[in-house]
């Protein structure tokens, strides 16, 4: 089980990662409400808060490891972080014109 906790905090570190190039070459716009607010104040509040809730969470289900939900749980959240960086991977081609090297 660690290693799907950790394989799920480094996915949510580049989802961040991603997410703030993608935002700021202008190709995308937070979809996450709750984020809207760390990203307008900045991309380090943006992480801090990004990573802050993600570890949380993490957390959480760390602590409740030996209930079979709590697993489930952990590895499905790793297979939903999964799909969104293969979704920022494919969509690095269509935006990356827009960055600044």
């Amino acid at each position: 089980m660690f290693y799907w906790a950790a394989a799920l905090l480094v996915m949510n570190l580049l989802d961040g990662i991603f997410t703030l190039t993608a935002v700021h070459a202008g190709a995308a716009a937070e979809a996450n409400p709750l984020m809207r607010l760390p990203l307008h104040l900045g991309s380090v509040w943006f992480i801090i808060a990004k990573t802050g809730l993600v570890s949380a969470g993490v957390l959480l289900l760390w602590r409740a490891r030996e209930r079979l939900l709590a697993h489930a749980g952990l590895i499905a959240l790793t297979l939903v972080y999964a799909a969104v960086v293969a979704y920022h991977l494919s969509a690095l081609g269509l935006w990356s014109g827009r960055l600044i090297l």
